[in-house]
């Protein structure tokens, strides 16, 4: 309910508990992606003395991770801010802030004047936020459109804020530097990247990095390649849904790859995933090492049951854990939850070794090894002194043989409890229950000890006045008594003045603790590592039909081949058979596919799938076919879909041609390009002329692997101009009133289009489908085809343009007539004689139209 406060104009507000706060600071932040800030009063009482508490944004969570991420309910999500400058000549400086993984990335590239290289920069990273120069300079005003497009919250700040000077003490106190290694910044490489390093100055300065002193020596620095991995751009994340729409994950079904798998037991493995979703390598060993992995834990079915059960569950995400060791704000509670985790991790080091396979010793089994050993240190602090009888019991609590007085309080603590359980016996007997059983003895940190009976067993309280229920609540009543009040009294106490007396202790623990926080910050990584390459293997084996292992070839060979590829999601929706279909293409032999067909004939479905197929196999997953031979690729360019871009100032015609155009330019020979239905957002004439220069132009001059899908049946001509060439159609059965899709994919054109075949089965009113099938005849000249409609659609598109050659030559004879210099009888004999001359080769089109026009 909406409340108000103040006088005109009021200040509307709304009172929310605790967990609905949380939730709604969640939705703000993750999933509408707004900034937040919440205020509280810096002096009690006053009304109008309010003041900034905490601030959060997309790509800077750090001040409300304790809200957001408990580890229970919502993954870790990686949170980072871009920075961009136009520097000279489209010379672009980037840099990113990773709040969530203390990670500075650098890059400095030329880009063109539609930013494609910027694109697929921002689709490796995913920032939530970018920070630009302010101005309103074409160039500027160009980068922020195309920045909003990608859905990034654009921020506009001081063109001296991208400056570069001064900034050394900043990055001396931020970046890590090991123990004894000289902290300068300018003995890194990464120094020689001047301009970038200015638009890191701009984030850090936004994000006010250098106030929070737990921010110092946790930030490492990198340069980002761009080139490094498969380009993929906004378009085609959102064309292949790669990823689920916001708010959709979990309302059944499989709406995006993602989705399907995404089987990983960790959250620090599901943000992995999404990190190679977005990288697909062009490394062939690093591939060939991942496919490795999941061929073993495909094949050893015990191996994969176990890490998945048993060992996996075990390993909860630490990220947050390890940021509060380097914080300082850890507690010892905190320090058991490490204690038990890298407890628990030699049960996966002995899983792992039993492959007795190089690969998995050498990417997982021997970094898991060392950091475990690095961690032995803490192991054994926390074993001296942390006393582990009272864990179990949630108390968390120096040993007292550390020390005299907290000797002397444990002993106290002691026989406090001793006296507490004889008068919990004693009150059992009383009411007349059984001890432990119907009656039970508890303790929390906020009540400390009290009686606690199940609801049904309330009544025995009644009318008793020498018990007094505390709280009623699901789990049962609790209640107490004057004598079990006093005793708790001291008991709380007691262990107030121990953790007071303990704090210097704690203190001491905690300064050596958070030395090994990188150490766990890595340990996690590798187990991210193990739990996604599992997931790919459990989603290979527990899909319909099996994936396979497919066979990856250097970069320019120039091969693909797939045999009955599956789309992922497709074939695990409910009550679906799916259909698969292959493909095989090679350089100098073919390399451009137009497929034609009906609508809803499976067009898109197969040329998805083929990409799909190509994308998993770069991250390392196995594929959706039963065999596949795949040289590794630059790009992943697509243009699929019909959506207007209302919100971004772009019609559906538009962005077919601004994501065609960025095709255009960013396809080679090593790229693979999807096209769907181009042009159909435009006049019929324009569309086709558009498409056709499209298809040509990558089969001409580009030479990549293409797939183009259309209903421009003109188009397919291009077979017989370009022997790469190769026409398909998806078949369907068709009668009067349907039209049965079989979603086969077969070599050859499509003879006809099945529009009016649609409208029907949609239910068009019969006079208006009978309209269209008129002027559908005088569309298509179906007079001509009188004698030919028989005919196979090589043969019969053969008669039509020699029909229509001949047509070409008769209308340049009648363009040389004078008419005015003859009488209307010797025009006639003209006409006549023309007649004759057209149907004097037999051309049965011809045949057929003149026929019609006696």
């Amino acid at each position: 309910m909406i409340k108000y406060m103040g006088e005109e104009p009021k200040l509307s507000y709304n009172v929310l508990n605790k967990h609905l706060f949380e939730r709604f600071v969640r939705e703000l932040l993750l999933i509408k992606q707004y900034r937040v800030e919440v205020y509280v009063r810096s002096t009690p009482g006053k009304n109008n003395d309010w003041k900034v508490e905490y601030k959060g944004s997309p790509g800077n969570l750090s001040q409300f991770e304790d809200v957001l991420f408990d580890n229970t309910r919502t993954t870790v999500v990686n949170s980072s801010v871009m920075g961009v400058n136009l520097v000279r000549n489209k010379m672009l400086a980037v840099a990113t802030v990773n709040t969530t993984d203390f990670k500075f990335s650098l890059s400095e590239f030329a880009d063109n004047e539609f930013y494609t290289e910027l694109e697929a920069y921002v689709a490796q990273i995913n920032p939530k936020e970018c920070l630009i120069p302010s101005g309103e300079s074409p160039d500027l005003i160009a980068l922020r459109t195309r920045l909003l497009r990608n859905g990034i919250l654009v921020i506009k700040v001081k063109r001296t804020d991208f400056a570069s000077n001064d900034m050394d003490q900043d990055l001396n106190r931020l970046l890590y530097f090991s123990e004894g290694q000289q902290r300068n910044c300018n003995t890194i490489p990464e120094a020689n990247k001047k301009d970038a390093l200015g638009s890191l100055q701009a984030v850090i300065k936004y994000l006010n990095l250098t106030s929070d002193e737990s921010n110092f020596n946790q930030f490492r620095i990198t340069a980002q390649d761009v080139h490094r991995y498969v380009r993929l751009d906004g378009a085609a994340i959102s064309a292949l849904h790669l990823f689920p729409s916001p708010g959709i994950k979990g309302r059944g079904g499989f709406k995006s790859v993602f989705e399907v798998l995404d089987c990983c037991i960790t959250g620090q493995g599901r943000r992995l995933m999404e990190q190679w979703f977005r990288q697909p390598l062009r490394d062939i060993n690093v591939i060939s090492d991942r496919l490795e992995i999941v061929d073993v834990i495909v094949k050893d079915a015990e191996m994969r049951s176990t890490l998945r059960t048993s060992c996996l569950p075990k390993a909860p995400d630490i990220l947050l854990l390890s940021k509060k060791l380097s914080n300082k704000k850890a507690t010892l509670q905190d320090c058991y939850k490490i204690y038990q985790i890298v407890d628990n991790i030699p049960g996966l080091i002995s899983v792992l070794k039993k492959a007795d396979n190089k690969c998995i010793n050498s990417i997982l089994v021997n970094p898991i090894k060392d950091f475990v050993a690095d961690m032995e240190k803490y192991q054994c602090m926390l074993e001296e002194t942390l006393n582990m009888d009272l864990v179990d019991r949630g108390e968390f609590l120096v040993k007292p043989t550390f020390d005299k007085d907290l000797e002397k309080l444990f002993e106290k603590k002691n026989k406090v409890e001793e006296k507490i359980q004889k008068t919990f016996q004693s009150a059992a007997r009383d009411l007349g229950v059984d001890s432990g059983k119907t009656m039970k003895l508890e303790c929390t940190d906020r009540l400390g000890y009290f009686y606690k009976v199940s609801l049904k067993d309330e009544k025995i309280l009644r009318g008793n006045r020498k018990y007094q229920i505390m709280e009623a609540v699901r789990a049962g009543v609790r209640f107490s008594d004057n004598r079990l009040k006093e005793l708790n009294s001291d008991y709380m106490d007691i262990c107030s003045n121990y953790e007071e007396l303990q704090k210097n202790l704690v203190k001491e623990i905690m300064d050596v603790a958070v030395g090994y926080s990188d150490t766990l910050r890595n340990l996690n990584m590798s187990i991210a590592q193990v739990d996604v390459l599992t997931a790919f293997a459990h989603a290979a084996t527990s899909a319909p039909s099996d994936f396979v292992k497919p066979k990856i070839l250097p970069e320019g060979s120039g091969i693909l081949k797939l045999v009955k590829a599956r789309h992922p999601c497709i074939e695990k929706q409910d009550n679906i058979s799916f259909i698969p279909n292959s493909i095989d293409l090679k350089q100098g032999e073919t390399i451009l596919n137009i497929v034609t067909g009906p609508n809803m004939g499976g067009k898109s479905t197969y040329m998805r799938s083929v990409a799909l197929c190509v994308f998993l196999a770069h991250i390392g997953s196995f594929v959706p076919c039963q065999e596949a031979e795949i040289s590794l690729v630059d790009c992943i360019l697509t243009r699929v879909g019909s959506s207007d871009c209302e919100q971004k100032g772009l019609s559906t015609f538009m962005l077919e041609m601004v994501e065609t155009g960025g095709i255009v330019r960013s396809a080679t020979q090593n790229s693979l390009v999807i096209i769907d239905e181009l042009g159909r957002g435009t006049s019929t004439y324009d569309g086709c002329s558009i498409a056709w220069s499209v298809a040509e132009y990558l089969v001409k001059e580009v030479k990549s692997f293409s797939l183009f899908a259309t209903h421009f049946h003109e188009i397919t001509s291009i077979a017989t101009k370009y022997p790469e060439v190769q026409n398909l159609h998806v078949s369907a059965v068709v009668t009067k009133d349907t039209l049965t899709p079989l979603y086969q994919v077969r070599k050859g054109p499509c003879d006809k289009s099945y529009g009016i075949h649609c409208a029907r089965i949609a239910k068009f009113p019969s006079d208006v489908l009978k309209q269209a099938e008129e002027y559908q005849k005088e569309l298509e000249f179906s007079a001509g085809m009188k004698y030919i409609n028989e005919y196979e659609f090589s043969l019969k598109r053969k008669l039509i343009e020699e029909g229509d050659a001949t047509i070409s030559t008769i209308l340049k004879r009648i363009k040389k007539i004078d008419f005015n210099s003859i009488s209307d009888e010797e025009i006639l004999h003209e006409l006549q004689k023309l007649r004759e001359d057209s149907l004097a080769n037999g051309n049965l089109f011809l045949k057929g139209l003149l026929e019609n026009a006696t």
